[in-house]
């Protein structure tokens, strides 16, 4: 008879006492699991009404624009900025923050999703801006190529990628708008024309250095010119970790991608390396299901759930946590590797800091956790792990977080169900911000981060060139503008 080891039975329970927990916070919660996703968020008509409408991943950030347009070509796109009295594209709504809010004309991109060259001597290849993330890389496998280093989640449009400076994790790499990342970018203006830029003409670099992180206030990305690697297979093996060895430099200068996500209310976390191989794929499909799907979505769902009408269960749930992280290796096409099924939904704070700043992030987010938790009045509790990455400071671009610094990025988390999260939030922010750092544009922030850009002068002039009449203006531009906090909940 096989031989069942501790782990998997008490893995086995947990499937089991979350599906318990799950069935019975049914009964209180509307709906047990609203937590979970389903193709439910980005821009849409409504289903009565016919009136559009848009929610973010996080359904923090709604809006309801005037008018939805979905351009299928170039001169589309270009006819409908041209005629628009304010306009805002949107990818898939992905970002937690405002950045694609939209009154009036709001342009879905999802029929923009073409690729329109491959360039093998180069290793470059030019696509339509509106494609999603998962189906560039699907169609660049099939060409036998792939992204350098992509993050965790890739749900969102090429164009939100770069726009918002979102990353992965390793240290020979920098985020999506990097110099290295982009080499040339096709972008509607607000007058309806087309700008084209490319890194291999002198007079395109400080241009170049304003749209590759553009906040999607100077212009409608039309393509993107990537440079790309040979199609590989990485291997990932993730385990349990204390602390205090995580953050030994050693992980993320000895391997291509690392990164670790801490429990709260422990000093255990969740180590995952990522390096290249020729090892060929390693299927195990019912064990990631199980690992992948059940225990790190559906059934973390439920629990978290369930636990947010008695919060002060959240110690011991995420102690139980760490008694379930499998010592685990996998083998796969390497986005494949990187990406990770996300159904749970999180608000989420991520802050770029020094890399030499991550040891005292930790000390500090640990520090506003326990004050936090023991409060005697409006007492809250930590409930999804923090995340930290670690990246190549960016070059060539205005705007970004991790720009002329290798860069730990620190990431706070808490499950959409505890509504209580914003001095949470707000305490953890102070802290970062006091180490250096510098929000994440995608994600959730309070405090007006342009006082931390010196070229932030320098962006704002060109967008006063090509948007003179600042026709891609939104709440989101409009409060960076005022030097005011930023806003997180917009109905």
């Amino acid at each position: 008879m096989k031989k069942t080891s501790s782990l998997e039975c008490s893995r086995r329970q947990f499937l089991q006492g979350s599906a318990a927990l799950g069935a019975s916070s049914a009964t209180v919660a509307t709906p047990a699991l609203a937590d979970v996703t389903t193709d439910d968020y980005g821009a849409r008509h409504g289903t009565l009404t016919g009136a559009p409408a848009f929610t973010n991943w996080t359904r923090n950030i709604r809006c309801h624009p005037n008018v939805l347009v979905t351009p299928t070509s170039l001169t589309e796109l270009q006819e409908s900025v041209a005629k628009a009295k304010s306009v805002k594209a949107v990818g898939s709504g992905h970002s937690f923050s405002p950045c694609a809010h939209a009154d009036d004309t709001m342009i879905v991109t999802d029929r923009l999703d073409r690729i329109l060259l491959v360039d093998r001597q180069a290793m470059r290849v030019k696509v339509e801006a509106g494609k999603k993330l998962y189906a560039f890389n699907d169609e660049l496998a099939a060409l036998g190529l792939a992204l350098p280093s992509i993050g965790d989640i890739d749900r969102q449009s090429l164009a939100g990628l770069i726009s918002t400076g979102s990353h992965g994790t390793g240290m020979k790499w920098g985020s999506f708008s990097d110099q290295a990342s982009i080499q040339a970018i096709e972008m509607v203006l607000a007058d309806g024309s087309l700008l084209s830029l490319n890194a291999d003409k002198p007079e395109d670099a400080e241009p170049l250095m304003a749209v590759r992180l553009g906040l999607g206030v100077l212009g409608i990305i039309y393509s993107i010119t990537f440079n790309v690697l040979e199609a590989h297979n990485l291997e990932a093996h993730s385990w349990l970790m204390d602390l205090e060895d995580a953050l030994d430099p050693r992980h993320y200068l000895e391997n291509d991608h690392f990164e670790f996500f801490r429990f709260p209310f422990t000093t255990k976390v969740k180590a995952i390396t990522r390096n290249r191989t020729d090892k060929p794929r390693l299927a195990q499909p019912i064990r990631t299901f199980i690992d992948k799907i059940l225990l790190e979505n559906v059934a973390l769902g439920a629990v978290l759930n369930a636990a947010s009408f008695k919060p002060d269960v959240m110690p011991q749930v995420s102690r139980l946590l760490t008694h379930l992280v499998p010592d685990e290796r996998r083998i796969d096409r390497s986005d494949k590797i990187m990406a990770s099924t996300r159904l749970v939904r999180a608000y989420e704070m991520e802050y770029a800091l020094p890399i030499a700043m991550a040891k005292q992030a930790h000390e500090r987010h640990a520090s506003v956790v326990a004050d936090f938790s023991t409060r005697s009045d409006g007492a809250f509790f930590a409930t999804f792990p923090s995340e930290c990455r670690f990246l190549r400071g960016d070059q060539g671009n205005f705007l970004s977080p991790s720009q002329g610094q290798d860069t730990c990025f620190f990431s706070a988390m808490s499950h959409v169900a505890f509504k209580d999260y914003e001095p949470f939030f707000r305490a953890i922010e102070t802290e970062l911000l006091a180490l250096g750092g510098r929000p994440h544009w995608g994600k959730q922030f309070y405090q007006n981060p342009t006082s931390l850009y010196p070229n932030w002068t320098k962006f704002l002039g060109y967008r006063d060139r090509w948007d003179p009449t600042h026709k891609l203006k939104n709440i989101f531009m409009d409060r960076l503008l005022s030097g005011n906090e930023m806003l997180n909940h917009i109905a």
